[in-house]
């Protein structure tokens, strides 16, 4: 069955420890047709989710390493008001085992991940994509992912 039309558009809140990244972020998503809000550190963006989420569709996660996104998205996680949140991941290709710190994330509950240096139409449709996704496909999405980086499993 087809979505009812609304004009309401999808709101998203940016969480990114670098202002020029997280301003440039919000405004790829406002481009395409998003409602962003932006943090400017974990605890920040926390704040701003106190109480269920405050009406957001997703989160992005995009601090400076991938222990703080992964504290961020436990935290999320562990929160009764807030686990149901759609949550996309940004790493850095260039730190430490970057495909280890996907499947951690991946484990830990993502439902996105984009590896930086990522193009605007990649950023967009990931977003688009981990938001319309069904919630019953979540965690067969992730599962799938977290093969996809296992040893020998890649081609």
């Amino acid at each position: 069955m087809p979505e009812p039309w609304t004009t309401e558009r999808p709101r998203l809140l940016v969480i990114a420890d670098d202002q020029g990244a997280g301003e440039l972020l919000a405004r790829l998503l406002d481009r395409a047709g998003w409602t962003t809000d932006l943090a400017f550190s974990g605890a920040s963006g926390l704040h701003q989710l106190e109480g269920g989420g405050a009406g957001y569709d997703a989160v992005i996660l995009d601090l400076a390493s991938s222990a703080q996104d992964i504290e961020a998205l436990l935290a999320l996680r562990s929160d009764r008001a807030t686990s149901a949140l759609r949550v996309i991941v940004c790493l850095r290709a260039d730190q430490p085992d970057p495909d280890g710190a996907a499947v951690e994330a991946w484990n830990a509950g993502t439902d996105g991940i984009l590896v930086h240096p990522f193009g605007a139409d990649a950023f967009t449709d990931e977003i688009a994509n981990v938001v319309v996704r069904a919630d019953h496909q979540r965690e067969e999405h992730r599962r799938a992912s977290v093969d996809r980086l296992r040893p020998g499993r890649r081609g």
